[in-house]
């Protein structure tokens, strides 16, 4: 077959190109970091990749959601601690005012003190978490509390006459802690506050009764309600504090998948350095080889004789 000298250069030219294409794309390569930059580098890599994607979105969703969680579990958790607080003052007080040879001045200043405590957990049933009332629900949005004052016979003095609700939904928030794995992360005031061996009912008893002088309905029936009640505020504490230790967990075991996740597709779409350098410097090197090689195998024309 008869070779030309148009047929040379054609060939040449177009080694050139192709070898230039390849020297591009390792330099895009290496630029980027990547080795998958198009789906046509490998598809059941970037099939893997893309779920691996996926999953990665899902974990850090989840590893929020823990977070937050934690932080309303962590509010619900000093809340009642608060609670706790209140009612162990309570109960010392009532123990006072079960002593029937108190005058009626001691009295009255037992049940002024209660009335401040009844004014302080009606604060802490309206205790917020991230702008929202973490005792009302799901309605989180409005005071789940409104106490009704009224002032003593004969003086300024304001007493707390009675508490009550604002929230119609007595149900609790949860969040998808995992997949097909959710928890309640709130406790609705009702189980704690709301009817007649609630804190503010057995309060605002307590304080009707040392009123009235009632030293032995005091020590026969206000005692036993406030031990009830703070057993009761005891028991939700310890159910807060599991939950709390459960999300850490979760949190924990999550964010061990975030950082193995985030190794697999570092394994797979990341490119070996020193290997891709290599590479690189390889094919430049053959550029740079075929670009000399084809100023040699072109035949003179007679533009060079005529210079």
């Amino acid at each position: 077959m008869r070779v030309t000298n148009k047929m040379l250069v054609t060939n040449s030219l177009s080694n050139l190109n192709r070898g230039l294409e390849r020297l591009q794309y390792l330099s895009s390569r290496l630029a980027s970091g990547k080795k998958l930059m198009f789906p046509s580098d490998d598809p059941i890599g970037t099939g893997s990749v893309l779920r691996m994607y996926k999953g990665l979105e899902e974990t850090r969703q989840y590893v929020a959601n823990n977070d937050y969680g934690i932080g309303m579990l962590t509010a619900i958790d000093g809340a009642l601690t608060d609670l706790t607080s209140i009612l162990q003052r309570a109960r010392e007080l009532a123990v006072y005012g079960a002593n029937g040879t108190l005058p009626e001045d001691s009295l009255y200043a037992l049940a002024r003190e209660i009335n401040e405590l009844i004014d302080h957990a009606v604060q802490v049933a309206n205790s917020t978490y991230a702008g929202i009332y973490i005792f009302g629900g799901q309605e989180t949005s409005k005071p789940p509390y409104s106490a009704v004052v009224a002032p003593e016979d004969g003086t300024n003095i304001e007493k707390v006459e009675s508490i009550f609700s604002t929230y119609t939904d007595a149900k609790g928030i949860t969040v998808e802690v995992g997949p097909s794995s959710e928890l309640e992360i709130s406790l609705p005031g009702s189980v704690i506050f709301d009817g007649d061996s609630g804190v503010f009912e057995v309060l605002i008893d307590l304080r009707r009764r040392l009123d009235a002088g009632d030293s032995e309905g005091v020590s026969s029936e206000s005692i036993a309600k406030l031990d009830a009640v703070i057993s009761q505020v005891l028991r939700y504490q310890a159910e807060v504090g599991a939950k709390t230790k459960r999300l850490e967990t979760t949190k924990s075991r999550l964010e061990g998948l975030d950082i193995n996740l985030q190794t697999l597709i570092s394994k797979t779409e990341d490119i070996d350095v020193a290997e891709a350098i290599m590479h690189f410097k390889m094919q430049e090197n053959a550029y740079r080889l075929a670009l000399d090689t084809t100023a040699r195998i072109i035949q003179p024309t007679l533009m060079d004789f005529l210079r």
